[in-house]
C-alpha cells in the first residue's frame, strides 16, 4: 500500500494534470494535420511527439519537478528517455495497435466509441485515428516513467557512514 501511495503522490497528479492538457492540445493539432491538411501518419506523429516533448520538458523541468537537484547529464538523459519512448511507442507498438484494432473485439469497441463521438466519420479512418491516439498515449506513459525515474530523479547526496 505504501508503494502505491508513493507512486500516486502529488508529483504524479501534477504530471497527470499538465500532461492531459499537453496531450489534448498536441493530439488535436496532430489530428487536424492528419485529417484536415492530409499530412502523413508518420509526419503527423513526429510533429506531435516533438511538440509534446518540448512542452513536456518545459513543464516538467520548471513546474512538476522544480526544485529537484539534477546532474549536468540531464539533457542527455532527457534525449535518451524521449528516444526510447518514441521507439517503443511509434516503432514497436504502432504495428501492435494496428493489429489489435482489426480484431473483432476492438472493432466493436471502436464502432461503439465512434457512434458516440464521431458518427459521420469513415470507420477505417476513425480506427486509424484511435491507433494514433493509442500510440501517443503510450508515449506519454513511457515518457513519464523515464522523466520521473531517470531524467529528473533526485540526486542523492552521498552520506558518510
Amino acid at each position: 500500500m505504501n508503494k502505491i501511495k508513493k507512486l500516486l503522490d502529488r508529483t504524479f497528479w501534477i504530471y497527470v494534470g499538465l500532461g492531459l492538457l499537453n496531450y489534448g492540445i498536441c493530439n488535436a493539432i496532430m489530428l487536424v494535420l492528419h485529417n484536415v491538411f492530409h499530412v502523413g501518419t508518420t509526419a503527423s506523429l513526429i510533429i506531435e511527439f516533438a511538440m509534446q516533448t518540448a512542452i513536456s520538458f518545459l513543464l516538467n523541468r520548471y513546474v512538476t519537478f522544480r526544485g529537484i537537484p539534477i546532474t549536468r547529464s540531464w539533457p542527455v538523459k532527457f534525449v535518451v528517455s524521449v528516444g526510447v519512448s518514441y521507439l517503443l511507442a511509434k516503432v514497436l507498438l504502432y504495428k501492435a495497435f494496428e493489429y489489435l484494432i482489426t480484431l473483432p473485439f476492438f472493432i466493436g469497441i471502436a464502432d461503439w466509441v465512434q457512434g458516440i463521438v464521431a458518427r459521420e466519420a469513415e470507420p477505417a479512418l476513425f480506427r486509424h485515428n484511435l491507433v494514433m491516439l493509442a500510440c501517443t498515449f503510450t508515449y506519454c506513459v513511457i515518457n513519464y516513467v523515464g522523466q520521473r525515474y531517470y531524467v529528473f530523479h533526485p540526486v542523492r547526496e552521498k552520506t558518510e557512514g
